[in-house]
Order: C-alpha cells, then sequence, then structure tokens
C-alpha cells in the first residue's frame, strides 16, 4: 500500500549536514594489540554515498581490512529507512539493499523507522538479511518485545554480548499513530536488565548499541545512562548526529557525564565510519573520515537504487536564482527563505489566513540553479499529508510562543510560518516573548476565527504542540505536491518572490510585568514537554 501511494504522487508530481571529510591514512594496531573491532555508522538517512564524505561502501571494505587480523563486527546505532528521496520514493526499501550489501551483523531501530509506519518497519525488517535488536521496544497490549533483545556473537574465540535500545523520545518525534500497536519503555531500566543478562552469558565484552544521542532535551542520553548503568564497556550511539571519538565529543560543544562505558558515535548521513578496537590495552574508538574506499558489492547495491530513483525524479520544474536555507541550524533556530517558500505554497494552495509547518519536516537546502522532482523530494522526505483548520487567534498565539520557546534548542518542532508578522523579545520567559503578532497587516483578534493549514505532524500534536488538538481537521493535499506545484507555477525563483522579514527580535527587558498585568497572556500554561 505504502508502495503505490508513493508511486501514484510520483505520477502526478514527482515520480543534507556535518562537516566535510578529511584526509585519514588507514592505519591498524599489530593484531595482538586488539581482541576485536567494531565498524559503526548511525543516522545514514539513505545518504548511501557519505554526502560528500565516506560512504557506506567504505563501511564494507574497513570490515574486509580489518577482519583479516581479528574479529569483526559491524553495526548500525539506527535511522536508515528515512531522510531524502532514495529512501521516500522506495518507502525504504532501496536502504535495505544497500545495507544488505554492507553486510551488517545487526542494526537497532531509530525514531525515525517509524516513519513510513510500523506495519512497513516490520516489512522492512524481515527484508533485511541482518535482525534489528532492541530491549525497550514492546508491543503495548501483550508487553511482548518487537525485535530480539540481545545478541551475543561469537567470533575468533571472541563472545560479544550486544543489545540494542531506543529513545523514549521516539513517540514524540514520531508522527502520531505511527508507532501502532507499539511504545518505547525506560531505556535505564532496560540497559539494568541486560546488563545482568549478558553477565551471566559468559560474554567477554558488553556492548549496548542505541539510538539515544547526547543532547539534553528532557530524555535520556546515552552518557547519563551509562552513568547510571555500570558494566556497558562499549555503547555505539546515534540521534544526535554526533562525531565521537575515544568517549569524547570531537567539537566539544557537550561535555558527557563520566562513566568506565566509552561512548562512540559517527556523526551522520555516512559521512565517517567509526572504528572501534577492544583489546588488552583498552579500548580506542575512532572516525575514519577518508578517503573513501570502494567495495564491490556495496557499489552496485548503491549504483542500482540511486538510477531508479534519480531516473524517477529527474524532471526538472523550475529553479532558483538563489540560495534556499534550509541548513539545520538556520532552519530550526529562525526565519529562512526556503521556510518562507514553503509556507507560502501551503498557504496559498490552501487559501488560508496562516500555514506553519514544523522546521524538522524540511530536510535539505536548495542551490541555485535547476529543481527537480529530487530536490522536492530531499527537502521535504517524509510525505507529510496537510489539513485545514479554524482557531480562534488565542490559539495561533499560544503555538508562536511554543514555537518561539524553542529556539536554542534546534528542535524539529520550531515553525515556519506565513501570513504573519511577529516581533519577539528572545530575553523574556516563556508566554511572554509575542510582542506583535499581524495577521494578513492587522494585529491579531484573540477571539477572531482564522483559517489555518498545516502538516499531520503538527496538527495531531507532534513535537509537543498540543494546542490544536480537538479541533475539527479538514485533509488537505501532501505537502510534497503542492510545493512541486508551487515552483512550477513560479518558474524561477528570485528575491523578489519571496517576502521575508516574518520574524523580528527585539529587546524589550522591563515590559515584562506590564503585559504580565494586560490579561494577555492568561491563556498560557507551563511549557509541554
Amino acid at each position: 500500500m505504502a508502495n503505490r501511494r508513493v508511486l501514484a504522487i510520483a505520477a502526478v508530481v514527482i515520480v543534507i549536514l556535518c562537516s566535510a571529510a578529511v584526509a585519514f591514512v588507514l592505519t591498524k594496531p599489530d593484531s595482538g594489540d586488539a581482541t576485536f573491532t567494531i565498524i559503526h555508522t548511525n543516522d545514514t538517512h539513505c545518504f548511501f554515498d557519505g554526502d560528500g564524505g565516506v560512504g557506506l561502501s567504505t563501511a564494507a571494505a574497513l570490515r574486509e581490512e580489518y577482519s583479516g587480523s581479528r574479529p569483526v563486527f559491524t553495526v548500525d546505532a539506527g535511522d536508515f529507512l528515512q531522510g531524502n528521496s532514495y529512501g521516500t520514493m522506495t518507502v525504504g526499501e532501496g536502504s535495505v539493499r544497500v545495507m544488505n550489501a554492507v553486510g551488517y551483523d545487526f542494526a537497532v531501530p531509530g525514531n525515525h523507522e517509524f516513519d513510513y509506519g510500523l506495519d512497513v518497519l516490520l516489512e522492512r525488517a524481515g527484508q533485511l538479511d541482518f535482525p534489528l535488536i532492541c530491549a525497550n521496544l514492546v508491543y503495548e497490549d501483550t508487553g511482548k518485545s518487537l525485535f530480539d533483545e540481545y545478541l551475543i556473537l561469537e567470533r575468533g574465540g571472541v563472545r560479544v554480548g550486544f543489545f540494542g535500545l531506543i529513545t523514549a523520545e521516539t513517540p514524540h518525534s514520531s508522527m502520531p499513530g505511527a508507532m501502532g500497536n507499539s511504545k518505547v519503555t525506560d531505556p535505564v531500566m532496560a540497559a539494568e536488565r541486560m546488563v545482568s543478562l549478558l553477565k551471566g552469558e559468559n560474554v567477554d565484552s558488553i556492548v549496548a548499541v542505541g539510538h539515544l544521542g547526547v543532547l539534553r532535551q528532557g530524555f535520556t542520553t546515552s552518557d547519563e545512562l551509562c552513568k547510571m548503568v555500570p558494566g556497558i564497556d562499549i555503547f555505539i550511539d546515534g540521534h544526535s548526529h554526533t562525531e565521537m571519538e575515544d568517549g569524547k565529543v570531537c567539537d566539544g560543544s557537550i561535555v558527557l557525564d563520566e562513566s568506565d562505558t566509552v561512548i562512540a558515535s559517527a556523526g551522520c548521513f555516512a559521512q565517517n565510519v567509526g572504528v572501534v578496537t577492544s583489546g588488552p590495552r583498552g579500548i580506542d574508538a575512532k572516525l575514519y573520515r577518508g578517503p573513501a574506499l570502494a567495495y564491490a558489492h556495496t557499489d552496485r547495491a548503491i549504483e542500482t537504487v540511486v538510477h531508479e530513483v534519480d531516473e524517477k525524479l529527474a524532471t526538472v520544474i523550475g529553479g532558483t536564482e538563489i540560495f534556499l536555507d534550509g541548513e539545520l541550524a538556520n532552519i530550526r533556530s529562525g526565519e529562512t527563505n526556503l521556510g518562507d517558500l514553503v509556507t507560502d505554497a501551503l498557504r496559498m494552495a490552501a487559501g488560508v489566513d496562516v500555514a506553519f509547518t514544523s522546521a524538522g519536516s524540511l530536510r535539505a537546502s536548495m542551490a541555485p540553479g535547476d529543481i527537480k522532482l529530487k530536490d522536492v523530494c530531499d527537502v521535504m522526505p517524509f510525505l507529510n499529508y496537510t489539513y485545514t483548520l479554524n482557531v480562534p487567534g488565542s490559539v495561533i498565539l499560544e503555538e508562536m510562543e511554543y514555537s518561539l520557546s524553542l529556539i536554542g534548542s534546534y528542535s524539529g518542532g520550531y515553525l515556519q510560518f506565513s501570513g504573519m508578522t511577529i516581533t519577539y523579545d528572545p530575553d523574556e520567559i516563556y508566554g511572554s516573548r509575542v510582542k506583535s503578532l499581524e495577521i494578513g497587516g492587522k494585529s491579531i483578534d484573540m477571539d477572531a476565527t482564522y483559517s489555518l493549514a498545516t502538516i499531520d505532524f503538527v496538527a495531531k500534536g507532534g513535537s509537543g504542540h498540543r494546542y490544536l488538538e480537538g479541533y475539527e481537521l479538514h485533509p488537505f493535499r501532501i505537502m510534497d505536491v503542492i510545493f512541486a506545484d508551487y515552483i512550477l507555477s513560479i518558474g524561477t525563483v528570485t528575491d523578489s518572490t519571496i517576502e521575508g522579514g516574518r520574524l523580528i527580535a527585539v529587546r524589550t527587558l522591563g515590559t515584562m510585568a506590564a503585559c504580565a498585568h494586560s490579561g494577555y497572556w492568561s491563556t498560557f500554561g507551563h511549557l509541554p514537554l
């Protein structure tokens, strides 16, 4: 069904963020220095060629390179089915083919594995030549695990116990309803149970492979878990797209909680491949940054998938004279011209007063030049449906206050919008940041009814957007189709195409008390998680 849906969309209209790789010379320790090696990837998001980095063929080549001298295990820490057109246009099946050609021993599911729904995840899991494992993902009605909780692999006399974990953030960052009859349980309790179990299995080492990340956003991170749960020798991490070496974040932006566990993470988009070696001299966790290595079997699989999708998406639908900014750090923390353009497309197509979309639904920039269907699919790979609804002005204000509270967190729940001009004070507390809000050039009326269009993720409460709950939703169209149609109608995007200046920061310290007594903010509660 999902495949037919994507093909139908393609028939109508539709038929990446980490640093550049640097040169690295592969050097291997003498075989006596290491008991085993783990080759690991995470958050590849269907960027098979590494998005300018080393790519997945390098992971396969490194596995072969190291296996000549010691036992090697190859693992992925989640978010591999979704992220660009090669995932979207094949509903994740293209990624399955490529990962099978890499030769992983196992993977753990990430939150974006649910983007096509639970049924598709289970179908794709059945197509993999290797298992998915996870110790804290169960069927809600029975409590039974969706996948095996752990895996013991014995190679060359080395016996390693692996277990999997997924972030408790998954229900909040997945499309509401996408998890179906499944739920995430406490990762700390699951880890404690796994460590106790594996200690009784006579393993040489205990390795957790988790999609937890290290960003402090109200959910247990990998370093917090390792501090609370002793006995984990190595934690292969994902989710936060963090580059780590020897248990430390490479750019120093995050200081991890200390523990006896070495945490490793390879960033994102297969730009790097992680190499962890463990032996008598300790644990060494490095990133292989280049050059890219060839591996014929994987190369052929990538070429096949890329050719099939590129053929469908090669149609030019327009062009742009300007860079359309979809860079994560920008689009999740302020207004960008791409966010303006996308939400203009939605507002005009739906004929509504206001439109907004979550910044997390927009996943790539557009460089000057031709705009192809592939570019549209890369920008918005999630095939979000849209809805229209009617809400009072107070709800729109609440939504924008919540959105502004996310600035600085790089949350995908931050909103890009159209039809409004907002002046705000970033120094004020939550509920008091908006100083003026105009819709259609007029000050917002808290009691008036406005027509609104947004994507399903926001309309159904994703990333804490609870303010639209209870309002009648009217299904509209798929966002990709709306945006592609808009580009077709424009022809070429120029500076004059987009009216910016919709979000204006001002500093008005000292006005908070006056606002508090005005009754203007009485509808606000506490910041939702």
